[in-house]
């Protein structure tokens, strides 16, 4: 009967879980609530099923013999496990760094994963990808992988568009709109954008665009989009 018990406590649990995550994914409406709700979750989750395991071992050996020996093993257990979960990450990192001496600016390609570094944190480290995506790879997850390190190139000088306008673009206004374009684009990095309209003597207008990027190819995925922004506000005119 006790482990009944124990049974359909823990798949009431497994369930109730799952539909908060739905839940929040779901129903909540704003996004930091939401973002709020996913990241304290799996904590809560986490705390419920290490006192759910607790009360089993109750349930199931409370009249043992040997009950408190198994809570101790349990909780050696439970230690063991959530500072292995939150070390390996780090201990991974420094074996990595220490091995390959990267630092933010590299690009590096693995089987799983290749960008740009972005950032090296504690446990995980930030790339930016072909995409302009950023993403997050734990350390555990390349301790046992390929390294491919391309040699240094120029991609940390700055790119520079030349961009023909029509004579009402030429503008503060355009030129403002531009900026604050350029400054939500995830491909584009600090230092800002530089942003110059100039008059030829022929009366022909052009944006003269200065910013950095990440990678090389970024800066051409960056040129496309001020243009196409251009031509819609043209045609919106």
């Amino acid at each position: 009967m006790n482990l009944l018990i124990f049974a359909i406590t823990g798949l009431v649990i497994l369930l109730l879980f799952r539909l908060l995550n739905r839940i929040a994914k779901a129903f909540v409406g704003k996004r930091q609530l939401r973002s709020a709700l996913l990241r304290v979750l799996p904590v809560v989750e986490l705390v419920v099923w290490v006192a759910f395991s607790f009360w089993g071992v109750l349930v199931l050996f409370g009249q043992h013999q040997y009950y408190d020996l198994i809570v101790v093993l349990l909780a050696v257990l439970v230690i063991f496990g959530l500072a292995w979960f939150v070390f390996r990450d780090f201990l991974a990192g420094v074996l990595l760094k220490s091995e390959k001496a990267l630092y933010p600016g590299q690009v590096i390609k693995t089987p799983i994963v290749e960008g740009k570094i972005k950032s090296m944190g504690f446990r995980n480290i930030e790339l930016v990808n072909e995409a302009g995506e950023t993403v997050n790879v734990p350390y555990s997850r390349l301790s046992n992988q390929l390294f491919i390190i391309p040699p240094e190139n120029e991609d940390s000088l700055p790119h520079q568009a030349k961009i023909p306008l029509l004579p009402k673009q030429a503008s503060e206004q355009t030129k403002e709109k531009v900026y604050k374009y350029l400054m939500a684009m995830p491909w584009v990095i600090s230092p800002a954008p530089g942003i110059q309209i100039v008059k030829t003597s022929e009366g022909h207008h052009f944006m003269y665009v200065t910013f950095y990027t990440y990678m090389r190819t970024h800066a051409l995925i960056v040129e496309e989009k001020i243009k196409a922004l251009l031509k819609e506000d043209a045609e919106a005119d």
